[in-house]
């Protein structure tokens, strides 16, 4: 069973899950949610899941279909369950998908409402920082949260006018956080892949085991030299790009 709730005063809706989902169930809630849709353009998603005994062939069908044709329609979604695995599902999905997603358990069903009423519009952050120098061809670009396609809109541009002036770059990438790629940024980040020719020397700083480790083995298949610094490196990686 589905049961769908939406307010007239904003575009959060709400999805009830419980017991086993049917045809029927799935027909009703999409033609629900595009009327949404027609008249807000984004919605905001809170899917409860107080039960789930699984889900008839043609509704999982039909709820796949619905779901790719309206991926970039959902700005914010917040899974509120018991199940552990649900959560890690949801959690997991953070980082492929355009929206943001939570996940919440029942007894933060309050705060999944507040969070998803009180959540900065997509655009409005950014998962990425770019910094030059007038006096050298070192750029830096700090990776903090979620990667979006508006951030490579904006960091594109620089690096190209960088590249305008200097002919060559070097680069001091900083992670601090990464909570994922939207599939799009992914596309536009390959799409740029000819400008690695451009790039003599990258520093990577981060925290992240695995990312350095991945630094390093990229290090000897990619054209450019690969060093991998901690954080509390940073200001020797500097260093090192400055005399490389």
């Amino acid at each position: 069973m589905l049961e769908y709730r939406n307010n007239p005063t904003d575009n959060i809706v709400e999805i009830i899950v419980e017991g086993q989902l049917t045809e029927a169930d799935l027909d009703q809630i999409i033609a629900q949610l595009k009327i949404d849709l027609d008249k807000h353009g984004k919605l905001r998603l809170l899917e409860e899941i107080r039960s789930f005994e699984g889900i008839d062939p043609i509704a999982l069908w039909k709820d796949a279909q619905f779901g790719l044709t309206h991926v970039d329609d959902f700005t914010h979604a917040a899974v509120v369950a018991e199940a552990e695995w649900v959560r890690t599902i949801s959690a997991a999905a953070d980082n492929i998908l355009s929206a943001q997603v939570k996940a919440f358990e029942p007894s933060q069903i309050e705060a999944a409402r507040t969070w998803l009423q009180m959540a900065p519009e997509l655009d409005q952050l950014s998962g990425m920082e770019y910094r030059s120098n007038a006096e050298n061809n070192v750029i830096e670009i700090i990776v903090e949260g979620k990667i979006t396609v508006a951030d490579f809109d904006r960091i594109v541009p620089l690096i190209k006018t960088d590249l305008a002036k200097h002919g060559k770059v070097k680069v001091l990438e900083e992670i601090r956080s990464f909570e994922g790629m939207d599939p799009m940024a992914l596309w536009q980040d390959l799409q740029q892949a000819y400008m690695v020719k451009d790039i003599t020397h990258i520093a990577l700083v981060a925290d992240a085991q695995w990312m350095r480790t991945i630094a390093e083995a990229v290090s000897a298949i990619f054209p450019a030299e690969i060093k991998a610094f901690e954080r509390s490196q940073i200001e020797a990686a500097r260093t090192w790009l400055a005399n490389a």
